[in-house]
């Protein structure tokens, strides 16, 4: 069934609520006596309470009156602020979050969790009697989604109960034979009324019908079956049919049910397997699509967004200089104007076209704070979990990512900071006996530079083990013995998959899972990761990623027929040299004011075909410091390249990270410029400045 606009509406809002409280619960406890925080708090559960009642959550706001009860007592000066309320109003908001993607009215087992909940909301507050408390120790209380309780064993059932026309004179009661079906369970019942008479020879004691009961269960068929354990064949018959071997969604439920209200004319055996079919069809798709997950199940994510009001305006004047400029080419499309009004229009519609294209993507821009507070959670309760003492700082909070990275690269940072925790940040006694703080810090960075997003995670543990590193490494055979490898290189080698030094497997890491996680998220997202240590000071992550995955500045250039584009942030300047063709290597260098770079040939390197020119432009790229020249035919000049991935049969081509199509149909390639000049870093000889400029290496 679908949502009216204000449900979702409160979602949305919700949602962000619960962000936001998350950061205020984190915040209150490094202050607890912070009664602002406190009144916050408490206009947010208010908030929650009042527009779930409105919209018809009514398991929300009956689970958050609780919560919020609580929190008016600390805010009155009856309670205190301390960690196990926190804690447990951490759960509570997990489990509200959990409420969300629920139905409105709560299942069976949500209001089970809430009823747990409460129960312990109660006893911080004093208000429950503990010789009365029957909560079990082990009551699940976990903030994930509430169907996530159902046991792993329940099942589907269809039971079709047709009770004879006379079973209300003969003593039967089938509406308590129901009644007793659906308490095993969730449910959904309808009855299909048929073959009734005309009011002269209706009988108000007869059925003229029969009940059909899709029923979820953990109980098994026996139980189904003692439901009608006195029924005989005068009574009626009940048939009873397993249709899915675990537990459908509500949402299927309605679908089925509905599916049975279409299908009243036909048997029970065909009804059967067409149910069945219905049904695997309905849910195979799910079990196919579903992946181990590495962390818990999230919620869903949002598809709005928030948009600042100025951007919209801005958008919208932009649209009307459109309207303008496409009248003023209508009119030149007639004839009889001069040829440089045609270009002025050109000109205009290019600037135009710039601005809303930076406009447009700027709606998709999101600080990317938004998913900090997640992160400062997590460090949270993994710190409690280890048993250490960590406090996670931030710093460039709002610095704006496309909300298509933010979404994606929170996987990544979550399993860098799990690392970080567990493996690089010291026990409490062991950073005393250092000489270190007790609290470990773990700051988290973000910035602009060079038309890229810089992320970094900096901790202050006791760094790598680069010996254990390197020792781990020959012993795979990932490495040759002897090689010799710069500290960098030795720690990056943790990305490789499967690789750990961890001596025992952990519940937070030690599988060898993580890292290699991070870096191929980085790399789905067009990134680069790179790692730092300094052996007991430390180690850095540095993660560089594209502003945007939808459109790039580029400079558009030609090796043989082929035509790439080059990120235009990357660029530095274009040079020009002759060459001697017969003898232009794979990596040589050129003279850049006065100073000696390398130079990578293009058409070496990506085999492009036909003869070598004896006059070609250099262009000189950028990245991290590095300056690199690439040797190119011609230059085509500026162009504006909506990216398109590459498919997934070429994921792993080097040098390329996606194309795009020109205005004149035909495609280009988007250099990879940070891999080509790590190539280019690589493969550079200093025995090659002996030659001087034009020298090289092939």
């Amino acid at each position: 069934m679908a949502m009216n606009e204000g449900a979702q509406l409160f979602l949305d809002e919700a949602r962000e609520l619960l962000g936001e409280l998350e950061e205020l619960l984190l915040e209150l406890e490094l202050n607890p006596e912070n009664m602002d925080q406190v009144a916050r708090v408490f206009r947010t559960m208010h908030t929650i309470k009042g527009s779930g009642a409105m919209f018809g959550f009514e398991e929300v706001a009956r689970f958050t009156h609780e919560v919020e009860t609580v929190f008016d007592r600390v805010r009155s000066g009856e309670m205190k602020v301390d960690t196990e309320l926190l804690g447990l109003a951490l759960k509570a908001r997990d489990h509200i979050f959990s409420l969300l993607e629920s139905p409105p009215q709560g299942d069976e087992t949500c209001r089970q969790v809430s009823n747990l909940l409460m129960e312990e909301f109660r006893k911080a507050a004093g208000a429950v009697d503990h010789a009365q408390d029957s909560t079990p120790e082990s009551a699940p209380v976990s903030g994930g989604p509430c169907r996530g309780s159902i046991p792993k064993d329940a099942a589907t059932w269809w039971v079709r109960f047709r009770p004879k026309h006379d079973a209300f004179a003969v003593g039967t009661r089938p509406l308590s034979l129901i009644q007793e079906l659906v308490e095993l369970g969730r449910s959904r019942t309808r009855f299909e009324a048929r073959n009734i008479p005309e009011l002269d020879a209706y009988d108000a004691e007869a059925v003229y019908g029969w009940w059909d009961v899709l029923l979820c269960t953990d109980q098994g068929e026996d139980p189904i079956r003692d439901v009608f354990v006195f029924l005989d064949a005068d009574d009626g018959e009940a048939e009873i049919r397993r249709v899915a071997n675990k537990c459908v969604r509500e949402t299927d439920l309605d679908l089925f049910i509905e599916f049975l209200a279409k299908r009243w004319d036909q048997s029970s055996q065909v009804v059967g397997l067409e149910l069945e079919a219905l049904v695997q069809e309905t849910i195979a798709p799910r079990r196919a699509a579903k992946v181990q997950e590495v962390e818990a199940e999230g919620p869903v994510q949002s598809k709005s967004i928030r948009v600042d009001s100025h951007r919209l305006d801005m958008l919208v004047n932009m649209v009307g200089e459109l309207v303008i400029i496409q009248s003023r080419l209508t009119q030149a499309a007639r004839g009889g104007v001069d040829e440089s009004v045609v270009g002025q229009i050109s000109e205009d519609l290019e600037r135009l076209t710039d601005e809303m294209r930076d406009n447009a993507l700027s709606l998709r821009m999101l600080p990317i704070g938004t998913m900090m507070g997640g992160l400062r959670r997590l460090v949270r309760d993994l710190s409690v979990q280890l048993g250490k003492k960590v406090r996670l700082a931030t710093k460039g909070e709002d610095t704006e990512l496309d909300k298509t990275v933010i979404d994606q690269l929170k996987d990544p940072l979550m399993h860098a900071l799990r690392n970080c925790l567990d493996h690089a940040i010291e026990p409490p006694e062991v950073r005393r006996g250092r000489g270190k703080d007790e609290t470990g810090l773990v700051i988290l960075g973000a910035e602009h530079a060079s038309g890229e997003v810089v992320i970094t995670v900096a901790d202050d543990g006791g760094g790598l083990d680069l010996d254990a590193i390197h020792e781990k490494a020959v012993a795979k055979g990932l490495i040759e013995p002897g090689t010799d490898l710069s500290p960098r290189e030795i720690a990056n080698l943790i990305f490789l998959p499967g690789f750990s030094t961890a001596k025992q497997v952990s519940d937070v890491s030690g599988r060898g899972v993580g890292m290699d996680v991070v870096k191929r998220g980085i790399e789905a997202l067009r990134g680069k990761v790179d790692l730092d240590t300094k052996p007991g000071l430390g180690t850095t992550l540095t993660i560089r990623l594209p502003l945007t995955l939808a459109i790039i500045d580029g400079l558009n250039v030609v090796v043989g027929g082929e035509s790439f584009i080059m990120p235009l942030t990357t660029v530095e300047a274009c040079e020009e040299r002759f060459v001697n063709g017969s003898g232009v290597r794979t990596v040589d260098i050129v003279t850049r004011r006065g100073h000696l770079v390398p130079c990578v040939s293009l058409r070496r390197l990506l085999g492009v075909p036909g003869e070598q020119p004896g006059y070609e432009r250099v262009i000189i790229c950028s990245h991290d410091g590095v300056e690199v020249g690439f040797g190119v035919d011609r230059v085509i000049g500026r162009q504006q390249a909506v990216i398109k991935p590459l498919s997934d049969y070429y994921h792993d081509l080097r040098w390329i990270s996606g194309t795009t199509i020109n205005g004149d149909g035909g495609i280009s390639l988007i250099l990879d410029i940070p891999q080509l000049v790590g190539f280019a870093r690589e493969n550079f000889d200093e025995s090659m400045l002996e030659f001087g400029a034009g020298g090289g290496v092939s």
